[in-house]
């Protein structure tokens, strides 16, 4: 039976109904984890059917180590379009000292992880030890506990993860942390084997921190995040891979079919075959491999990737257009999510060093969007619609050793130069 410790502040009742699922939530959101580190292994039976011999077993081990995970690549995809930039304001000189010491673009890119994979980026600043102020992530699994009477309204945070264990034990040990918002303290406990046998005092009590955090979305305090949610799509790609690669290891060679009364031992080059002999031959895979694009082309669009970035076929058209667009939006959400997030951890970090505080500002990469800006410009001006000084002055800041002066060098030659296109409509013909 679940027991609260008394020292909580948050209402009994809230924890005792939210703690219940911790277990499960706790394994799910560890899965989701392996999957975007691509340390995921299915074990024989899980995703595909469970082999019948020991041969079927070896041929399932072989498939697992050539079968790697589409998890990474989503996630740097994402992560390196979310944070291109990461800048602050204010002139002390002091406080830019020691976030660089901090080094925030290297944070945001670790929270912007933690949001797509756990569902909350969180963090809280403290002081180790009496020595200078820090930014701390809290990772792990972290739940929210709700007000009742609203339920956008966040009274604590739970957290739990896996201790680290010098020498590995059957069943695992956690650590886990009961944050109270209004009491601005955080109940410790150390090592226990159920992440909910909350019963015991805590080890110790930490004062004067306050979490701050933001979920990606939450379902009664549980976190929801796009890998989480898309689990499915990432377990269903690697079994057809499985299966890929158990087909392929077959095809790579014909089989050859005996009946009973066929002494393979007596076949020979000139000799005849008494019995029945012939080579079996697996049959193509070009339908396997279609259901795999269209796999791909599901998890693509799940998670609104530009055409193409996970080996899928790319859309053209309209099609990639939307597509493109989807994507910079989800990066421009996540930054300027973190941008909040970011500042209220700075807030605090400089309020510790006495400073005052400054705002952040997490901005988006422009790699993909400059691209994007050079084809659209440079269409517009072929197709007549822009005059090349317009079409130039726009395209100067994707050129940045390109001064002014010698721009308007470059655009006074060119429009002095008679193209045959310009000559052939002086003249009333076609270009």
């Amino acid at each position: 039976m679940l027991t609260i410790p008394t020292e909580l502040s948050v209402p009994l009742e809230i924890v005792r109904a939210q703690l219940q699922a911790v277990g499960e939530r706790l394994r799910e959101t560890e899965l989701a984890w392996d999957i975007a580190l691509g340390l995921y292994r299915p074990s024989p039976g899980d995703i595909t059917p469970m082999p019948t011999s020991e041969t079927g077993l070896e041929a399932f081990r072989r498939a697992v180590k050539r079968v790697g995970s589409y998890g990474p690549r989503v996630l740097a995809t994402i992560v390196n379009a979310t944070v291109g930039d990461v800048n602050w304001g204010g002139d002390s000189r002091r406080l830019d000292r020691y976030l660089s010491l901090q080094s925030l673009h290297t944070l945001a890119r670790a929270l912007a992880e933690d949001y797509l994979v756990a569902g909350v980026a969180a963090g809280y600043v403290y002081s180790p030890d009496g020595e200078r102020p820090r930014i701390g992530r809290i990772r792990g699994y972290v739940q929210a506990y709700l007000d009742p009477d609203d339920s956008d309204r966040v009274l604590g945070l739970y957290q739990a993860a896996r201790a680290v264990e010098a020498t590995p034990r059957p069943t695992p040990v956690y650590r886990v942390r009961v944050w109270d918002l209004e009491a601005r303290e955080a109940l410790v406990w150390n090592r226990l084997n159920d992440p909910t046998a909350l019963a015991r005092s805590p080890d110790r009590v930490v004062s004067g921190v306050l979490p701050r955090f933001r979920f990606y979305a939450m379902e009664d305090g549980v976190p929801l995040s796009p890998l989480i949610q898309n689990i499915p799509l990432f377990l269903d790609l690697i079994a057809s891979d499985l299966y890929l690669a158990r087909v392929e290891e077959l095809a790579a060679y014909p089989i050859p079919v005996f009946d009973r009364e066929t002494k393979p031992q007596h076949i020979g080059p000139g000799l005849p075959i008494q019995g029945e002999f012939k080579w079996e031959r697996p049959g193509d895979l070009g339908e396997l491999r279609a259901q795999r694009q269209v796999k791909l082309e599901r998890l693509r669009d799940a998670f609104a990737l530009p055409g193409g970035f996970l080996g899928n076929d790319s859309p053209s058209g309209e099609a990639l257009r939307e597509a493109n667009v989807r994507f910079y939006q989800q990066a421009q959400s996540i930054a300027a999510t973190l941008s909040e997030l970011l500042t209220e951890l700075v807030a605090d970090f400089a309020r510790a060093l006495g400073e005052e505080p400054v705002p952040v500002v997490v901005s988006p990469s422009q790699a993909g969007r400059d691209v994007e800006k050079l084809q659209t410009i440079t269409l517009l001006y072929e197709k007549g619609l822009i005059p090349l000084r317009v079409a130039a002055r726009e395209l100067q800041p994707l050129l940045p050793t390109w001064s002014d002066e010698e721009l308007e060098e470059w655009v006074r030659r060119q429009e002095g130069i008679a193209t045959p296109q310009v000559v052939a409509r002086l003249l009333g013909g076609e270009a």
